[in-house]
């Protein structure tokens, strides 16, 4: 069983690294800047260790070698994050900002300093854990891939209702990315009308023919 997961895995990964220029599978582990990066995100105890992160075009994984026995549970993941690397290269910096508000706006505070304006300090109030409709949005599109990957191997052996509700629950609703978007029910729903369409949208629709290729 091993071998056929394999060989559509590399397939898959191959494919990334054809549409992604720089793409590349690096560990957590390893980096200085990925090692900084978790104490500024103190609020994700999991960050180093239980989530992969992309830094465009590379991706970082907790440590590699990575998943060698679960080819389906990383063809997931990797197929999540080329979503990230081609919204990123579409969208150049505006995804970076888009990702970061509104939280990225708090560094305007500085400006009282400088002005007289103490109104520029109001800025602080953006490091809360405000929503972020934005960062929400490029996530979920990074998920709802995720989600299209596991019912394309598992089909019918996915109870996908409990598999949506974990995913809203475990990182749009908990400090996992700052209590993105606690909306629960309204993501739910996106989550299943979407899914239905889902050979409708081309990112899917691609990677999903990349792995069954003969």
């Amino acid at each position: 069983m091993d071998s056929p997961f394999r060989e559509k895995r590399e397939r898959l990964t191959k494919h990334f690294q054809e549409q992604i220029p720089g793409f590349e599978i690096l560990s957590k582990k390893e980096s200085p800047l990925l090692r900084v990066l978790s104490k500024l995100l103190f609020f994700n105890k999991k960050f180093l260790t239980g989530y992969v992160t992309t830094l465009y075009p590379k991706v970082y994984v907790p440590e590699l070698p990575w998943r060698e026995k679960d080819h389906v549970a990383a063809m997931a993941t990797l197929a999540h994050e080329y979503v990230h690397l081609k919204d990123r290269k579409r969208m150049w910096l505006f995804f970076n900002f888009l990702y970061l508000f509104p939280q990225n706006l708090a560094p305007f505070a500085l400006l009282g300093v400088f002005d007289s304006n103490p109104w520029w300090f109001l800025c602080l109030l953006f490091l809360l854990p405000i929503p972020s409709p934005t960062r929400a949005w490029l996530e979920f599109r990074g998920y709802r891939m995720t989600l299209a990957v596991w019912v394309h191997f598992l089909q019918d052996k996915l109870d996908t209702g409990r598999f949506v509700n974990s995913i809203v629950d475990r990182n749009f609703a908990s400090s996992a990315y700052y209590w993105m978007f606690p909306f629960k029910r309204y993501l739910i729903k996106k989550f299943y009308v979407h899914h239905d369409k889902r050979m409708s949208i081309p990112e899917i629709r691609e990677v999903l023919e990349v792995i069954e290729k003969d």
